[in-house]
């Protein structure tokens, strides 16, 4: 957790052109062309500034935000945190929404705005103790605003206030439990066996969610890609899915999403079941490799036809034809109404519906009805709902010989709102998560699965309720 930097001022002196003779008689030490360098091209000055510092999210400590060029000159990037709900003294907010920071209190930078945590200013000259700031601008969804006793960081609108936020509302929540949890059950304050299928959702820097979620208790967690928004998009893996939920990182899902959000009617990337890549990708006639744990391509890009000569080739994976038979189907559907468009002609719509991994997506259109059907065509469920998520889950759970007590919908292949298992009833959301807490069948009319859903995503005002009036006796896992 240590951000430094190593820099010779001779070394630079020597970088920037000057030589021993011009600076004979200096007493600066090549200080001033140390200046110079760093104020007419930052960019060619960081070269020479080496940072230690965390590359990514997941290692700043919680309630910080790694943020880039903030420490060591503006070259280096630091955990940092932001000021909190109800924290004065602020002069601005990190929030686009709320001035991005700068306002009317100081017109202060991000840089100016942050002081070490241990030792007040940052001095330019001077090495960081450690890689942890703290900032006078308030949070993302948090507005720096006057009140009666001064400037202090305030909710901003109601609207969608982003990733940060909910994980905001996670961590107040569970760092203020409740200290007598079997005389107060229902106390507002975190309750473990009441309130321990919450989730914290993992954000960007920029305030949205990351492509990779991972919702429900640790026992029953499941993994699944998302939009900057939090909604779903293709790829999930089960904790039970060792090497899918280990190496997931949905680079592929969010390309796909990407290119379908920029209005491609056609987009032949082949996504995994956890939404990274396949090795082999082709697209416009032309192939290449791609490691699916890093999403970095290697090799050569060849036409399809030479697809055979690259080393992720796999004959008997992937046959003598890229495209498989779903997307096959909607890939010329797509040519044609492209060619007819062209030609000014309004093309015929289709129904069929196809997954990332070119494969039948689960609902389907027979005609007559929409059904549930397998990766192959194979009607599952019918008639078919907004989703299918739950039957086609039963088939994944069955291909690894596991028995589940899940109930879906019947009239739609969804999960049902109501889960049982072992003599105990929970609540679920679409992708079968757990998003309340577990108690005995006999309470079950006493679940609120609307608090309860509410509560796992962030919104905390309501949990008490997620089981009414329920005594301590009624959670299994205080038992």
């Amino acid at each position: 957790m240590k951000a430094m930097f190593l820099l010779s001022f001779f070394f630079c002196t020597i970088l920037v052109g000057e030589t021993e003779a011009q600076f004979a008689g200096k007493d600066d030490y090549g200080l001033e062309a140390f200046r110079q360098m760093r104020e007419n091209d930052p960019e060619m000055f960081c070269k020479y500034i080496t940072c230690s510092e965390n590359e990514e999210q997941e290692e700043c400590p919680q309630g910080t935000s790694f943020t880039a060029g903030v420490a060591q000159f503006g070259c280096c990037g630091a955990c940092v945190r932001f000021k909190q709900r109800g924290d004065g003294d602020c002069t601005g907010s990190i929030d686009p929404n709320y001035g991005g920071g700068y306002n009317q209190i100081g017109q202060k930078s991000l840089r100016e705005s942050i002081v070490s945590s241990g030792s007040g200013a940052i001095s330019d000259g001077l090495p960081l103790n450690d890689n942890i700031l703290s900032s006078s601008w308030c949070d993302y969804f948090l507005k720096c605003d006057k009140g009666s006793t001064g400037f202090a960081c305030i909710d901003g609108s109601s609207g969608d206030r982003g990733c940060k936020y909910f994980q905001q509302q996670y961590d107040s929540f569970l760092s203020n439990p409740e200290p007598d949890p079997v005389t107060h059950y229902t106390s507002d304050k975190f309750v473990p066996f009441r309130d321990d299928y919450m989730w914290r959702p993992n954000c960007t820097q920029g305030n949205e969610f990351e492509v990779k979620q991972c919702k429900g208790p640790t026992d029953e967690e499941r993994c699944v890609c998302v939009d900057p928004t939090g909604n779903r998009i293709y790829g999930s893996a089960f904790f039970f899915q060792k090497e899918l939920y280990e190496t997931m990182n949905c680079a592929c899902s969010k390309k796909v999403w990407e290119k379908k959000q920029a209005g491609a009617s056609s987009v032949t990337l082949h996504c995994a079941e956890n939404g990274n890549y396949e090795p082999l990708q082709c697209e416009d006639g032309w192939c290449y490799c791609v490691d699916p744990i890093t999403a970095e391509t290697y090799g050569p890009n060849l036409p399809e036809k030479a697809m055979k000569l690259l080393p992720c080739y796999d004959e008997e994976k992937i046959g003598g034809q890229y495209l498989r038979r779903c997307e096959s189907e909607l890939h010329g559907f797509a040519t044609l109404a492209d060619l007819l468009k062209s030609k000014g002609v309004q093309p015929p719509s289709t129904s069929l519906n196809c997954d990332p991994d070119g494969s039948y997506g689960p609902i389907q259109f027979d005609g007559k009805m929409y059904r549930c059907y397998d990766k192959y065509k194979q009607s599952i469920w019918n008639p078919a709902g907004d989703g299918c998520q739950c039957v086609r889950d039963v088939e994944t759970f069955k291909d690894y010989g596991l028995t589940t007590d899940v109930n879906c919908e019947t009239n739609s292949g969804m999960y049902s709102q109501i889960q049982r298992r072992g003599g105990t009833v929970y609540c679920a959301d679409e992708d079968g998560v757990r998003t309340g807490p577990r108690v005995y069948e006999q309470y079950e009319g006493n679940l609120e699965c609307a608090s309860s859903l509410r509560c796992q995503a962030g919104i905390l005002t309501n949990c008490p309720n997620s089981c009414n009036n329920c005594p301590p006796e009624a959670y299994p896992k205080y038992q």
